[in-house]
């Protein structure tokens, strides 16, 4: 996008190396990409104060979805129809998941997921997920077959674009970071983190820096009628 299209759609870009979300608060930022778009790292900063605010202790992941080739999709499977019925579909999996588990802890899930296109022109979607860490304590991995995070997540996105299960696994991605990533900021690469009030919420700066990721300009597309950003508003 030009600076002058981003002039008229109100978008104020972000270039330094740090970011002030808040008073007093100033956090690393990725911009190896380019600039990152100042409203969208004020909505990833109160969408994490918000878990923190609600559970205390909070787990927070890094997933990537794309788009399966060579199947049939939904006719809005271009739109952001299926990542807004996976979101459902992941809530109403997690609330199951803890009555079937009998869970005391109750577990709102907040997101922010940004919505990018691929050189083929197809979206893919970034997402920020956050959790009670006192109701999950790991994402999970592909190759396990019981419940967890991930498969939920999976289970979610073949339900939200109507494949296979086996189909929707392939394009549900675990993400672990990028080179450029670590080497441009000092910590190490990781799937998810765990904020906790026990060490003061240490692990704020480092994930701060990898979702601000979700916030760059660059693979974004407006005009489209389809949000970029999408997250919880509670």
């Amino acid at each position: 996008m030009s600076p002058s299209n981003c002039a008229q759609r109100h978008l104020t870009l972000v270039t330094s190396a740090t970011y002030q979300p808040a008073p007093g608060i100033e956090l690393p930022v990725l911009t190896q990409k380019g600039p990152l778009v100042k409203t969208y790292l004020d909505i990833v900063y109160r969408v994490i104060m918000n878990a923190i605010h609600d559970s205390k202790r909070v787990l927070a992941c890094r997933f990537d979805l794309t788009l399966p080739h060579g199947v049939p999709l939904p006719q809005d499977g271009h739109t952001n129809g299926p990542i807004q019925r996976c979101m459902a579909s992941l809530h109403a999996k997690i609330d199951y998941d803890r009555q079937r588990r009998e869970s005391p802890h109750r577990c709102r899930v907040r997101y922010v997921i940004a919505r990018e296109h691929s050189q083929d022109g197809a979206p893919h979607f970034h997402l920020l997920l956050l959790f009670n860490l006192h109701a999950y304590h790991t994402p999970g991995t592909v190759d396990y077959d019981g419940r967890n995070l991930f498969n939920m997540l999976a289970e979610a996105w073949a339900s939200a674009l109507r494949v296979p299960l086996d189909t929707a696994k392939t394009c549900v991605q675990l993400s672990r970071g990028h080179a450029t990533e670590h080497t441009a900021w000092q910590g190490d690469v990781y799937s998810h983190y765990y904020l906790e009030p026990g060490n003061n919420y240490c692990a704020l700066p480092a994930l701060y820096f990898r979702a601000s990721y979700l916030c760059k300009l660059y693979s974004k597309a407006y005009g489209e009628e389809h949000r970029s950003i999408l997250y919880s508003h509670r």
